[in-house]
Parts: C-alpha cells; sequence; structure tokens
C-alpha cells in the first residue's frame, strides 16, 4: 500500500473508533488493563556502517551525539556479527531469521552473467515468511522506509508484509543522496531512483528525506503496536554528504586520524541526525516508553578508497575478517533492559527474527529458523547464549566485485566456534590458490597470526564442521569451472 493513502486509511481508523458507544470503550479497557498492550518496534539499520565508525565504538572522528546517547540508554552488544559481510545476503537473513546459505543466497546476485544456484535476481524466495508478514500476524502495523535490495517487482516490501513501503527502489543504493536522488549514468538511473520522494526540493538531502517520512509514519499511528523498518541508504556509496558537513570534518580531520575521509564522516553525521530525528518523534508521540529500539548495521564498514577504518578489526565488507562482519549493535526496551550496559554474547542478523516475536509476545513454531531469540538476555544481563558455532559462506559476483579481485572479495567459508575461527579460501580462476586460516579470537582479535601451520588438529575439526554444516542447510556446493570457467582473466 501506498505510505502516503495509509496514512488517510490509518486516520479514517482512528475518526470511526471514536464513534463507538461507551459498553465497547470499557470493554477495549477492561482488556488493555489485563493484557498490557504490545511495545512498538523500531528496528534501524545502517548500509555498511563499520564497527568503529560511532562515537561511542571508538571513531575517532565522527561525532554522533544521538547514537551516542542512544548507547547509554540501551545495552551495548560488542560482539554482534552480520550473517553476510555483503548487503542482500544479510538483508534476506534479518527478514526470514535463516542463514543467507539455507536460502541459496552466497553471493551478490549472478556471477559473470551465469545465475548462481538459490535465489535468482528477484531475490528472497517467495516462499519464505518475513518478519513483517510474522508481525502482521501478531496484531502489528508494519512499516517499511528506505533500502530493500533484496527483490524486484512484485517482490517488495508491499508483497511481503508491510503495511507502508516508502522509498524502496530496485538497486543497491541511490543513484545520489540529493535530490532528485537519480544517478548520472543512464544505464542505473530509472533502477537507482527512489520512489515516493518526488515532491521534495533541490537541496533537499535523502538521509534526511527518510528520516522526515518515519516521523510522519510515528505521528500517524494510532493505539495498535507498528513495527517500523527503518532501512537507511546511508552510509552505503555514492559517498556524500552536504558541503557544510565536509567542510566541517576537514577542519576536524587531524593528520593521525584512523578515519580521514571528511565525506564520509559528514554521512555518518546525516545518520545520526537522521535518529535523532526518529528517538524526538517518539517522544513528541508519548510513545517512547513503550517503543523497544534496536540499532545495527547489515555488515561490515566498507575499507576501499579510504571510506573507513574498521581498527582493531581487520579488513572490511565484503571479507571473512571480523572487520567484514563485526557491526554496532544496540538495544533499548524501556522497563527491561538496563541502561548503559554491555554485553559480551555474540549475537548475529538472523537472531533479530525470534527476538523480535518474543518482544511481541508471540509463540510462532519456529523449528525451521536458525535464529535463537537473546530476549533473555536483556531481561537478564547474566543470562547466556548456549554456546553454538556460526558460519559465513560466501562465492564471487564478478559482477559486484570486478577481476583483477582483491584479497578481501575472494571466496570463502568461515567458522567461529568458542574462541576459534577458520577461514577456508577457495580456489580461484586468476591462479589463487586454496589454503586455510586459523585465528584465536580471543588472544588476536585483530588476525594477525595465522596457526594453521601449529594446529593442523583444530583445522581439520574446524572443517568437518562447516562441512557437516553445509549438508544441513543445503547450502549450495563451490564449482569454480562451473561457475567461473567462462571468465576470461
Amino acid at each position: 500500500m501506498n505510505g502516503r493513502i495509509f496514512y488517510f486509511t490509518l486516520l479514517i481508523a482512528v475518526c470511526f473508533g471514536s464513534c463507538k458507544n461507551t459498553a465497547s470503550k470499557e470493554t477495549v479497557l477492561h482488556e488493555e488493563k489485563h493484557s498490557p498492550r504490545q511495545p512498538n518496534i523500531v528496528f534501524i539499520f545502517a548500509d555498511d556502517l563499520g564497527f568503529a565508525d560511532l562515537g561511542f565504538t571508538g571513531s575517532d572522528t565522527h561525532l554522533t551525539p544521538n547514537l551516542d546517547k542512544l548507547a547509554k540508554e540501551s545495552v551495548y552488544f560488542d560482539r554482534a556479527y552480520s550473517s553476510h559481510p555483503t548487503c542482500a545476503p544479510s538483508r534476506m537473513s534479518i527478514m526470514t531469521g535463516k542463514y543467507p546459505a539455507r536460502l541459496g543466497a552466497v553471493s551478490h546476485g549472478k556471477l559473470g552473467g551465469v545465475a548462481h544456484p538459490g535465489p535468482n535476481d528477484n531475490g528472497l524466495p517467495m516462499t519464505e515468511t518475513t518478519i513483517g508478514e510474522a508481525l502482521k500476524k501478531e496484531g502489528y502495523t508494519t512499516a517499511h522506509i528506505g533500502k530493500w535490495h533484496i527483490g524486484k517487482g512484485e517482490n517488495n516490501p508491499g508483497t511481503r508484509g508491510f503495511d507502508v513501503d516508502i522509498a524502496s527502489n530496485e538497486f543497491c543504493c541511490p543513484g545520489s543522496y540529493m535530490y532528485p536522488f537519480e544517478s548520472n549514468n543512464e544505464k542505473q538511473r530509472v533502477a537507482s531512483k527512489i520512489p515516493d520522494l518526488e515532491d521534495r526540493k533541490p537541496g533537499d538531502f535523502l538521509t534526511d528525506a527518510l528520516a522526515e517520512e518515519a516521523v510522519k509514519f510515528i505521528h500517524s499511528t494510532d493505539e495498535k503496536p507498528f513495527f517500523l523498518n527503518m532501512s537507511f541508504y546511508a552510509v552505503h556509496t555514492p559517498i556524500t554528504a552536504i558541503p557544510e558537513k565536509v567542510e566541517k570534518y576537514k577542519r576536524l580531520i587531524g593528520p593521525d586520524a584512523r578515519q580521514k575521509n571528511p565525506t564520509y564522516a559528514g554521512l555518518v553525521e546525516h545518520l545520526d541526525d537522521a535518529v535523532g530525528a526518529i528517538l524526538k518523534a517518539l517522544e513528541e508521540k508519548g510513545i517512547i516508553d513503550n517503543t523497544i529500539i534496536v540499532f545495527t548495521s547489515d555488515n561490515g564498514g566498507e575499507i576501499l578508497h579510504g571510506i573507513t577504518d574498521n581498527f582493531p578489526l581487520r579488513d572490511g565488507k565484503g571479507s571473512s575478517y571480523e572487520g567484514g562482519t563485526r557491526v554496532p549493535l544496540l538495544v533499548k526496551w524501556p522497563g527491561v533492559t538496563q541502561v548503559n550496559t554491555v554485553s559480551h554474547e555474540r549475537i548475529i542478523g538472523f537472531d533479530y527474527y525470534p527476538t523480535f516475536l518474543s518482544m511481541a509476545g508471540a509463540n510462532p513454531d519456529l523449528h525451521d529458523i536458525d535464529g535463537r531469540d537473546f530476549s533473555p538476555l536483556l531481561k537478564n544481563p547474566k543470562e547466556k547464549l548456549e554456546e553454538r558455532d556460526l558460519h559465513w559462506l560466501k562465492y564471487l559476483s564478478l559482477i559486484h566485485y570486478r577481476i583483477p579481485i582483491a584479497d578481501n572479495k575472494r571466496c570463502f567459508e568461515t567458522i567461529v566456534s568458542g574462541d576459534w575461527k577458520l577461514h577456508e579460501y577457495f580456489q580461484m580462476p586468476d591462479g589463487y590458490k586454496q589454503h586455510f586460516e586459523l585465528y584465536n579470537l580471543k588472544d588476536d582479535p585483530s588476525e594477525k597470526n595465522n596457526l594453521a601451520n601449529k594446529f593442523p588438529e583444530k583445522v581439520q575439526e574446524l572443517k568437518l564442521k562447516m562441512e557437516s554444516w553445509k549438508k544441513d542447510i543445503g547450502a549450495p556446493v563451490y564449482d569454480m569451472e562451473k561457475f567461473y570457467g567462462h571468465v576470461k582473466i
């Protein structure tokens, strides 16, 4: 449903409800007294925001006062992971509560023009139940604002469980962050254009505009609980900020700073401003005390071309190293979470699905879900999740990453088991050889000291676990000749 039509429909519903007789009102009040209203859930996730991109996570450049304040009111998970180091597979996982590889999403669309096993170009399989659909069944009004990137045509937020769908295009990113939000590249102009914002004006910035749409939605809501899937395009390329912010960071960035990109710093600040606007709207509406706020990123920060630095983690987006998958995660649940606390439990992207349903008071059948409900950690900081292994699987998309292939864009599978992390890198058509890397994350979180030759038994143990996992979930099998045999290096 078009977002603006939805607002009008919602207003009619509110007016109709006010005309009911007094007995009906008393019945509703009686029910609410004995059955507390379900909390609203605002899920804010950035695109390509790195582990160390925020003030409270250690940025030496970026100013993020709104998110820093939110952190003081929240639980911060300092070992949170995305379920894939690139956008689309990670987002499919969030929407379904499943490993991307279980969905066949181990790449970025097609491989060198040859369709990859698993989801085709239309994205998220239509057989999957999204978190939007699941929460609608629990009585929630659902809204998606911003980046989708997991389906085209009829496979869009409006058909996948969201009552409101605003500004979701069919591309990875906006053509421009500046109005009219479209690319100068003719091949990308249509796909990258942001819909539903045609009434904006020159000088408008996309991240600000999305926040304004979120504010409108929040103010339009009635007594019914809502789920807002606030999916910013920022801080994905094209890296852009208004001139005032760029000039500000040119003055602030010192010669010894690790994060030296003033335009990226400005874009991060735009994101922080937008989060602040959403939080202010919740306060003005008088519902912030019954609203759960979750903030995270879809994968690690992009380090190419000096965009950012994920220090002390190695590498960035697209990589199997910690910099590719570690993300900031904040959860504020008023009356439940303890403020300004830190949890060291490992949380991963597909955990949000069962956790949101638990927060909503649902008790659904989750037998085919890979995620785990981590709400007990929010209610009691002393709680622990049952020990589990975490896996990542990525094959290369030559459409997304051109040859020659950067080392951090290789094909790999990875497992984290206890303190140990094993990477297996696959043979590639440019002569790159298959090999293993083994790290102890407790002793070496920056993954500098490869222990594969020192502990061959541990390599074999973890390799067997990876093979068993791939078989259990039906992951696509890597075949270099099938995927890349036609590629000319």
